[in-house]
């Protein structure tokens, strides 16, 4: 079992979310942010979710989850419950 507990989790990939977002384009600064209401166009979620893909195993995060669950609170969320990798990263890795 992980000794980061699942908020603490949580906030690391909230954080990620933002950073990756931000070199997307999105300016989200919050977790209540919406990815669409940022600018997310449909080729911001394939590039997000590759990296989310790249970063945390395959399926992490799926176009259908991003389009219905777009807050960086839900995207996160979802990244850490369908996270197939165990190393996903503390807050204060980020």
């Amino acid at each position: 079992m992980s000794q980061t507990s699942d908020p603490d989790r949580l906030a690391a990939i909230e954080q990620w979310v933002i950073n990756v977002c931000a070199q997307l384009g999105l300016p989200l600064s919050g977790v209540d942010d919406d990815f669409f209401d940022a600018g997310g166009t449909s080729l911001a979620v394939v590039r997000l979710v590759a990296r989310a893909e790249e970063e945390f195993g395959a399926d992490a995060l799926t176009p259908e989850e991003l389009i219905e669950q777009s807050t960086v609170r839900e995207i996160a969320a979802v990244i850490l419950r369908n996270s197939t990798i165990g190393n996903v990263p503390s807050a204060a890795e980020h």
